[in-house]
């Protein structure tokens, strides 16, 4: 069987077979063999249509591997390797970050490298989707715990913190590597090889609960088990952006050889799906892994130790591969915003959330940088969906997510009299007072803020476009008022808190000429009578 072994070592997967063929199937791991071979004879006779690349970035004759990709495509983190080298002071393994260029083009990024690159040896980084956490990992450190540890740096405007090191049950005294944070920031997932699995390296997963200073408390570490996990080995998960879409690489699934790219999916039960190869040729008959795609899901990267030649192996090696659309996950999309500083000068966390308006649920929750007030949020590219900003003390921002609608320099009022909420966001009917469900995730914040700010009183003020008489559109602006009061008092509210005007087509703050004005003028308007 060794020469078997060879032929498909080496990717000659129709000669191995025709050996094998010679041998008598009686013989021990002949089945085993058969079953190797005619599965990768389907993968290559059946690629999937794209082209992988070796991307620039690999100008050192050093293996290069474990590439990150930041959700917006515009950073990319990859680990070098310096063994058999007297580079990097003696260190065996460092991390490169790159920035990429309005050309397409990737450059170095060395600001990063100085908060995670020491003598010793580290790599493998997971940029979390709302850019406040960069995840790596080192070894050899006087913290650690065992000859792997995963390390967190939290970021402070411009610049990070020092590492943070978790302890139990995240990092133990055996090897932990290859972090992936879900976009909802509340899971980890990561390879060890600690008791408890059921191979060499499994996939485990790590719940997550950020604390109010920032830093992250970790619990409930779980192996993800079958059918992710086998007797082998499986390492470098990557959880995309839509929270249920996860690659990895493994030596116990069926593949090319060596180590291939699989992906699997949770399914609404929160159950993994059975694990699909990739395909080739993004799997060879070499070592694939490291698999990373930004938040669209269109490009993917990473690395390989591909045949330069018939029989020979190259270094590691990072690929970059625009994916098939079948073979896409779901499209994620990525927008940065920033609040005024004004609202930044009181040191109270700025929550940050994206809200399905179907279903009233939040899909995104982060806190926007307490020194600059920049945020990144990370929703699904199909539906309506809403950004809503909270602040202890201010009244609550609340818009639609479109690309009409700008995210940067957000306003937030201190709460105060006279200061006032335009309720964009709350529909009715077609010349009615009936409220549209679309209506509830705005109504519901206020509602929120009432409650927790309960000296508070409010006027609802309607307003309509001038289409119609005056007499009119005061009526139907006044019920309109009142329907919002209702639906407070409804979930709540004690009514003498809240009062009501309908002001009809006065104070129009859009062109009643236009369409788009009209639109404006159609509004409701929550202002604070009483703190």
């Amino acid at each position: 069987m060794e020469s078997v072994a060879l032929l498909f070592t080496h990717g000659k997967y129709q000669q191995a077979d025709s050996l094998l063929l010679t041998i008598d199937s009686r013989q021990p791991l002949w089945n085993i063999w058969k079953q190797k071979i005619d599965t990768a004879l389907q993968l290559v006779q059946h690629p999937i249509l794209c082209h992988p690349d070796v991307m620039a970035i690999n100008d050192t004759q050093e293996d290069t591997y474990w590439p990150a990709i930041s959700p917006d495509g515009t950073l990319l983190a990859v680990t070098d390797s310096h063994r058999g080298t007297t580079d990097e002071a003696g260190s065996e393994e460092d991390v490169r970050f790159f920035k990429k260029k309005s050309t397409g083009n990737w450059i170095r990024d060395m600001l990063p490298e100085k908060f995670i690159n020491t003598p010793a040896n580290e790599g493998s980084v997971c940029f979390s989707v709302d850019g406040r956490y960069l995840f790596f990992v080192a070894s050899d450190r006087s913290d650690g715990l065992g000859s792997c540890d995963i390390y967190y740096l939290i970021r402070h405007g411009n610049g990070w913190s020092f590492p943070m090191h978790p302890e139990s049950p995240l990092n133990t005294r055996f090897w932990e590597s290859n972090p992936s944070l879900s976009s909802d920031g509340r899971m980890l997932y990561f390879c060890s090889n600690r008791p408890g699995g059921i191979g060499g390296m499994d996939i485990w997963s790590c719940r997550v609960q950020p604390q109010a200073d920032g830093t992250l408390l970790f619990y409930d570490a779980k192996n993800l088990g079958r059918p992710v996990n086998t007797p082998q080995n499986e390492f470098s998960p990557f959880i995309h952006p839509d929270n249920r879409t996860l690659y990895f690489s493994s030596d116990g699934h069926p593949g090319l050889g060596g180590e291939d790219i699989f992906l699997t999916h949770r399914s609404q039960s929160g159950k993994w799906t059975e694990p699909r190869n990739i395909g080739y040729p993004i799997n060879s008959p070499g070592d694939d892994e490291g698999f990373t795609t930004d938040a669209q899901g269109i490009m993917g990267y990473y690395s390989s130790n591909a045949f330069e030649s018939d029989s020979t192996f190259s270094r590691q090696q990072i690929y970059q591969v625009k994916l098939p659309v079948t073979d896409r996950p779901a499209p994620m999309k990525c927008t940065q915003g920033n609040i005024l500083p004004s609202a930044l000068a009181i040191p109270t966390p700025n929550v940050v959330q994206v809200i399905n308006l179907k279903t009233d649920r939040v899909v995104f929750n982060t806190l926007a940088d307490r020194y600059t007030g920049n945020f990144t949020i990370c929703y699904p590219d199909t539906g309506r969906y809403a950004l809503s900003i909270v602040k202890e003390g201010y009244l609550f921002h609340f818009s639609l997510l479109n690309d009409s609608v700008p995210t940067a320099n957000i306003p937030l009022a201190k709460i105060a009299v006279g200061e006032k909420v335009a309720l964009q966001n709350i529909y009715f009917e077609f010349n009615s007072a009936n409220l549209q469900p679309a209506s509830t995730a705005e109504l519901n914040q206020l509602g929120m803020l009432l409650e927790n700010n309960p000296s508070m009183h409010l006027l609802i003020a309607g307003y309509t476009d001038s289409i119609g008489s005056k007499s009119y559109n005061i009526q139907l602006s006044l019920q309109r008022a009142e329907a919002v009061v209702s639906y407070l008092v409804s979930h709540g509210i004690s009514s003498d808190r809240l009062q009501t005007k309908g002001y009809g087509s006065t104070y129009a703050v859009g062109n009643n000429e236009t369409a788009q004005g009209r639109a404006l003028n159609r509004r409701t308007e929550a202002i604070v009578i009483h703190e």
